[in-house]
């Protein structure tokens, strides 16, 4: 047993100048308040700055990529004086995006319009925050096949068949592909690095870190196309009809960049966590975990002991009801007028139902999996038990409302404001005045991206902000918009994992609380910052290689 005394603080680590850069950096990020703290500091930060920005006059005007509004129907909801509101069924298709041209002034939110505001858009606002809604969604399955005991039975499986260091590369390359089924890989593949790791015995947030570099720092790349890559192409395409309405591009325009984009990134970020990652983590001491009462909240290790004999059975039926749900799926994806396929085009993948449920039928096939483990070997047997498995991965998350209510009227005010596009057309300004090379400009149109990225960490929001103005001006320069678009994904997805405002990084930091009760947001920013530095640097001179050498960027 470790008698290692516990403090506060992470114990000083000795080490070069990076590793007492990034210490540096977890103390003093550690010392900022609670993030839900942070978050309302930043609420009040956003309505001064606002009305000061709004009595100076500040304003753009710019084109900017927008969908066909789409009709919302207010209904009354039975024993309440809310309206509820009935959204569309799906989000627009990408063929009804189109180039409009908007003049904007910073909003200021101490005016009397921006004070109705504060007070009437904030239970709308939180609930609009789909962060919220997906990470509930998806732990109801998750959350039974971790309770049945199916998700450590697999990651022992995992282990078993993989050598140690294939481990790590491993979960970076599911992190990067992950992409295909939307945030899914935020809400099992981070938790399930993490334990893998442990299990063989390596340190817990070494492996979180793994899988969050490769699900958030490489979501813009994949080996297949992904739910985003027709909305990107459309964006494009309509900004490319400023300059020339006969050209076009595809969804597959970065496939193959995409391609070679995946296995640089596994093997970079797979590197990054073996030789600067782990080696500043250090050994785990399982002392610094949080002791938690099991009956309250579920831990990222609460699973049953299962004997090998019912481990088995359970395996056995898991795949068993796992098949059973899948068949039942593609029967209504693969058929001809499948109700998942595409009503107008047919088609499955692209804006399609099947792409648009892709999170619900996750959590389908987890939940299915589950229970036939948790049958098989005897660790779910009842409906009660199942609910119970529900509610206690929904528990763990509790301490995450008050943030995202936070994180949602930031989120509100910041956009009412207009303060986020007028920054980015500011910067997007800068790039068409500069009289250089084409490449350079790439390298500049790649650092405009990862600035914006802090404060629009959205990609396709920042992209309907910023392909107006990078794509006119590159075709003007004889640039083929593929690798403009393929710069942009350089530049939108490093920034991910650093900025805290990104959706899902306070679930980052509630994964880290699990194995150590002293990390905080400086923790997850320092363990982030080595493959920040490291995507930033090495992706763009992979980037800057392929445009020189003229190698084509997809289909």
């Amino acid at each position: 047993m470790s008698t290692a005394t516990i403090t506060d603080e992470p114990e000083a680590k000795s080490g070069g100048l990076l590793q007492r850069l990034l210490d540096f950096i977890e103390r003093v990020g550690n010392k900022v308040p609670h993030p839900a703290i942070l978050f309302l500091a930043l609420c009040i930060g956003t309505i001064i700055l606002s009305q000061l920005l709004a009595w100076a006059g500040v304003g753009a005007t710019y084109e900017i990529v927008k969908p066909t509004p789409q009709s919302i129907d207010a209904i009354g909801i039975g024993g309440s004086v809310l309206p509820g509101e009935t959204m569309p069924s799906q989000p627009p298709d990408a063929l009804d995006y189109h180039v409009v041209t908007e003049t904007v002034k910073i909003q200021g939110l101490l005016t009397v319009d921006g004070i109705r505001f504060l007070f009437t858009s904030f239970v709308p606002n939180f609930m609009g925050f789909t962060a919220m809604g997906i990470i509930l969604i998806v732990m109801i399955g998750v959350g039974v096949a971790e309770r049945s005991g199916l998700i450590a039975s697999l990651i022992r499986k995992l282990v078993a068949v993989s050598a140690p260091a294939a481990l790590t590369y491993i979960i970076v390359f599911l992190g990067i592909v992950s992409s295909v089924a939307s945030d899914a890989g935020y809400l099992v593949l981070i938790p399930l690095g993490a334990a893998a790791f442990m299990s063989v015995g390596r340190h817990p947030l070494a492996g979180m870190a793994a899988a969050f570099a490769g699900v958030a720092g490489g979501f813009g790349v994949n080996l297949l196309v992904t739910p985003n890559d027709a909305v990107l192409a459309e964006i494009t395409n309509e900004s490319i009809h400023i300059v020339d309405p006969n050209l076009s591009i595809g969804i597959t325009a970065n496939l193959w960049f995409g391609i070679g984009s995946t296995i640089v990134l596994t093997v970079l970020l797979g590197v990054i966590t073996s030789r600067v990652v782990e080696k500043r983590l250090g050994k785990y001491d399982p002392s610094i975990a949080p002791v938690v009462d099991a009956s309250d909240v579920q831990k990222a290790d609460d699973a049953p002991d299962v004997e090998q004999s019912a481990d088995k059975r359970g395996l056995r039926q898991a795949g068993i009801w796992f098949v059973v749900a899948l068949a039942v799926v593609l029967l209504l994806t693969l058929p001809t007028g499948a109700p998942l396929r595409d009503p107008v085009t047919g088609d499955i993948i692209g804006t399609s139902p099947f792409m648009d449920s892709l999170i619900v039928i996750i959590s389908l096939l987890f939940f299915a999996a589950g229970m036939g483990y948790g049958r098989g070997a005897g660790t779910i047997r009842t409906s009660t038990q199942a609910i119970d498995a529900i509610t206690k991965s929904w528990a763990g998350l509790a301490g995450l409302l008050l943030l995202f209510l936070l994180i949602a009227q930031f989120i509100a005010y910041f956009n009412y404001s207009k303060m986020p596009q007028v920054a980015a057309v500011k910067l997007g300004d800068l790039i068409e005045r500069v009289d250089i090379g084409a490449g350079w400009l790439l390298l500049i149109a790649i650092l405009i991206t990862l600035v914006i990225g802090i404060i629009i960490p959205q990609a396709i929001a920042k992209w309907a902000l910023l392909a107006p103005i990078f794509i006119p001006l590159f075709l003007r320069i004889g640039v083929d918009p593929s690798a403009v678009l393929a710069a942009y994904r350089v530049g939108d997805s490093p920034v991910n994992i650093v900025t805290p405002i990104m959706a899902y990084f306070p679930l980052i930091v509630v994964f880290a609380a699990r194995y150590d009760k002293r990390s905080g947001i400086g923790t997850v920013i320092a363990l982030m910052l080595p493959y920040f530095a490291a995507l930033a640097v090495v992706w763009t001179a992979f980037f800057m290689a392929w445009y020189l050498l003229g190698i084509p960027w997809g289909i």
